[in-house]
């Protein structure tokens, strides 16, 4: 059998499935192929290792969910007195959540691919939605993998939630004016923005991608990436923990005690005051520090191996202001430091 007479065969095998989820298996069929004929091989092995394309079509037909677009009718159903704790987990795609304007919880998705499968349900009070991509295998051929990065938008009815999760192997995050006491963002690889935000304790992280925050509050934030710039605004917390292997932190209107750390990039404060614990430390890059007044009651200690110091216009190293009780440290080993007012 020939690869087109294979392909013919299994378009017509599909008919029942929609045009969008045809072309994606295909497509993926074709890819194959190609694979195949770069490794020397005839079309007839090909088309055997795959199998018959009449069972390849029932198999998928079978599995497809021909109800998957009444999940935001079903939704409808989920109003704020039907769960506590929201937990989603994405294993590729793009995600944008916020409240809802009806009071009830919606999850829309676009741009999914046959082998991604899009779940909600109600386990002991916790909304649990997951979008997981199925390996599929007909004979000795696997297909594992999407091209596709589909766009999963959540809404969910306002209120105050006991804890909210969000796990992602690949994608975007965006949120905002979400209320939780616990709230713990993580991916694996990609980008995080957050904005109206309140949490007792929040977790934001990122392997691989920038972090941006923006009007969060919070009694305790810890922000990181292994590889990727830092951005927070209009920050109010108790204990702000934020740090990057690989990247700037750029720190602006933020109260509370800050402890900011990277490998590799700058780092920018911009504050009102100065008067609490500050610790900003960077092993490659420059350190500057923006106050609009200078403190009460604090010491700053400016540290640097290789590089210019300057607090507030004074190439001083070790400054003490009132009884010095707030610690102000500054370290870098290659880069200049700088205090002064705005």
């Amino acid at each position: 059998m020939t690869e087109n007479q294979f392909l013919q065969e299994l378009e017509t095998a599909l008919k029942r499935l929609p045009k969008e989820e045809q072309n994606d298996i295909l497509q993926d069929i074709r890819e194959y192929f190609a694979n195949g004929q770069a490794d020397g091989k005839t079309d007839s092995e090909i088309a055997a290792e795959l199998g018959s394309p009449q069972e390849i079509a029932d198999e998928l037909i079978e599995s497809f969910d021909f109800n998957q677009g009444d999940i935001s009718a079903a939704a409808n159903e989920l109003t704020e007195d039907k769960f506590d704790q929201v937990d989603i987990q994405i294993d590729n795609g793009m995600l944008t959540i916020a409240p809802s304007e009806d009071g009830k919880m919606h999850a829309d998705i676009t741009d999914k691919s046959y082998r991604q499968q899009l779940n909600v349900d109600i386990l002991n009070r916790t909304l649990v939605i997951t979008l997981k991509e199925e390996p599929r295998k007909w004979g000795i051929f696997s297909f594992t993998g999407s091209m596709k990065s589909p766009k999963l938008d959540v809404r969910l009815p306002k209120k105050l939630y006991d804890k909210i999760q969000i796990d992602s192997d690949h994608g975007t995050i965006t949120g905002e004016r979400l209320d939780s006491r616990q709230l713990s963002i993580e991916t694996d690889n990609g980008r995080i923005e957050l904005a109206q935000m309140t949490a007792d304790q929040a977790t934001v992280k990122s392997d691989n991608g920038d972090i941006e925050l923006a009007q969060i509050r919070a009694k305790k934030l810890k922000v990181g990436t292994d590889n990727g710039q830092l951005q927070l605004r209009n920050i109010q917390t108790d204990e702000l923990q934020a740090s990057t292997d690989n990247g700037a932190i750029d720190l602006r209107d933020i109260e509370g005690n800050v402890r900011a750390k990277t490998d590799n990039g700058r780092i920018r404060l911009s504050t009102v005051d100065l008067d609490r614990t500050i610790s900003l430390e960077t092993d490659n890059g420059a350190i500057s520090v923006e106050t609009q007044a200078q403190p009460k009651n604090a010491t700053i200690r400016a540290n640097v191996d290789w590089g210019t110091v300057s607090v507030f216009g004074v190439k001083n190293r070790h400054s003490v202001f009132g009884s010095g009780e707030n610690a102000v440290d500054l370290q870098s080993d290659n880069g200049s430091i700088k205090v002064e007012l705005v």
